[in-house]
């Protein structure tokens, strides 16, 4: 566990475990090839909304079965889950306030709220309503 303080810390976004889990999507291999030098260098952080999103996902997109083995390997990976507690529900509501011009949701407005909390710089995703966020990095696997 001490090792695994001192890496750098990466959020990765739900799209981004959609499309390691799921063989049918276009970005799949790449997404596949990218998580293979993550994963072993950085600390891999998601909060609650994301593991319900990617649990969402899995259930309804997924064969019954398929959906089990993608879960039990998800679950199994050591990130950090950060938590939505009440007392941050003014910072997700700032977060949203201040980027909705980006196209920036809800959801995603929960994951700038952590990020800004925790210190995380970085987002691994393809989704490009976080590219007009000025204090956040983006590692997308697809154009990389």
């Amino acid at each position: 566990m001490e090792n695994q303080q001192a890496k750098i810390m990466i959020f990765v976004d739900s799209n981004y475990w959609v499309d390691l889990f799921d063989k049918t999507t276009p970005e799949h291999e790449s997404v596949k090839r990218h998580f293979h030098t993550i994963y072993p260098n950085f600390n891999i952080i998601v909060n609650v909304v994301v593991v319900m999103e990617v649990m969402h996902y899995l259930v309804k997109r997924l064969d019954p079965e398929i959906a089990q083995e993608k879960w039990e390997l998800f679950s199994a990976i050591p990130f950090e889950i950060g938590n939505f507690f009440h007392n941050e529900i003014n910072d997700a509501f700032k977060m949203l306030k201040t980027y909705s011009f980006t196209g920036v949701g809800g959801r995603d407005a929960t994951i700038l709220a952590y990020m800004k909390k925790k210190g995380i710089k970085a987002i691994a995703t393809h989704d490009e309503d976080f590219m007009r966020v000025d204090f956040v990095k983006i590692i997308d696997p697809i154009s990389s």
